[in-house]
């Protein structure tokens, strides 16, 4: 059983951990480019990922609280994985779990086939990168630069690593260097505070990119302009686990799903259709997405349902 697990600020000084998500239009080209250049290298290939039985409690006075319970799953490198449930259903602490910012009181994460303890697993979890709700939390440096500088420094790069980094994650999130480098964080509005934590994470070059609930509050633009980035980050071989209500963004981001109901895995594993599908769905408080409902009541064959709007609108044409 582990004390009040970590909702906010860079816990424990770990560079990877900043805030909540969002970016800014971008050209796909600028993006990949970006997304090379933040490591001064080409973009590494994504990092697979196993939990065994993973159980974790919270303490509330003397009693344990459940947050977990056996949770088990793996995802491939390069993979896609929604995570949804109710609020209240783990999905940040296993978030966290995942990243090591608490330990499991049973079972493991494994990271690349490597199990906790075993040799490389401490550089592993440094190729980890979580991005939280809340960014006004997450963002402390006296200037954007700086904030997003922290990561690298702490992992000893060389001054021109950082600052190539640096430069790059604040293109990519659509908050360029020469315009926004030298502002205070808290100067910037709600969706660039998101944009910079995200950058924050971007210049560490993670592996694995865990989200929490990032499209929480964003206008439709901004909304957009995020997953645009995150489908980007994908393509290039980025493992990304997606905490979310959103199931449209889900269903549009992410290969596979995972449903958590009170700490247990209720789901997993590829999008499933059918009327059981659908009522697990509702008993979470969520719902099918618009675009499989969409092709159910148009009679069309649900395994070709469109992940995107641009998509139906072909196969619709």
């Amino acid at each position: 059983m582990k004390g009040a697990g970590r909702k906010a600020g860079r816990a424990g000084a770990q560079p990877v951990d900043s805030a909540d998500a969002a970016a800014a239009t971008v050209t796909a080209a600028a993006a990949a480019a970006a997304v090379g250049a933040a490591a001064a290298g080409p973009v590494p290939a994504g990092m697979s990922l196993a939990c065994h039985g993973v159980t974790f409690s919270y303490e509330e006075g003397r009693e344990a609280v459940p947050a977990v319970r056996d949770v088990g799953f793996e995802l491939a490198a390069g993979g896609s994985l929604a995570l949804l449930g109710a609020s209240g259903a783990g999905k940040s602490t296993l978030l966290q779990l995942v990243r090591g910012l608490d330990e499991p009181e049973a079972g493991a994460v494994d990271l690349d086939g490597v199990e906790p303890g075993g040799e490389g697993y401490p550089a592993l979890r440094r190729e980890v990168g979580l991005v939280f709700q809340i960014p006004e939390l997450q963002l402390f440096a006296p200037s954007a630069r700086e904030d997003v500088a922290f990561g690298p420094r702490r992992l000893r790069w060389s001054e021109e690593r950082v600052a190539e980094a640096v430069s790059a994650a604040l293109e990519l999130v659509g908050l360029p260097e020469d315009k926004f480098g030298d502002r205070h964080p808290y100067a910037l509005s709600g969706g660039e505070q998101r944009r910079l934590a995200l950058a924050g994470v971007l210049a560490m070059k993670p592996r694995l990119l865990l989200l929490d609930e990032p499209f929480v509050s964003l206008d439709p633009v901004t909304r957009r302009q995020l997953a645009e980035i995150l489908g980007r980050l994908k393509d290039a071989g980025v493992t990304i686990i997606l905490a979310t209500h959103d199931v449209d963004l889900a269903w549009a981001l992410c290969d596979e799903m995972l449903v958590l109901c009170d700490g247990v895995v209720a789901a997993s594993g590829a999008w499933e259709h059918g009327a059981a599908a659908t009522d697990l769905l509702v008993r979470n408080r969520l719902r099918e997405p618009q675009l499989v409902e969409l092709w159910r009541r148009l009679g069309r064959d649900l395994a070709t349902a469109p992940r995107t709007a641009a998509e139906a609108a072909e196969a619709l044409a």
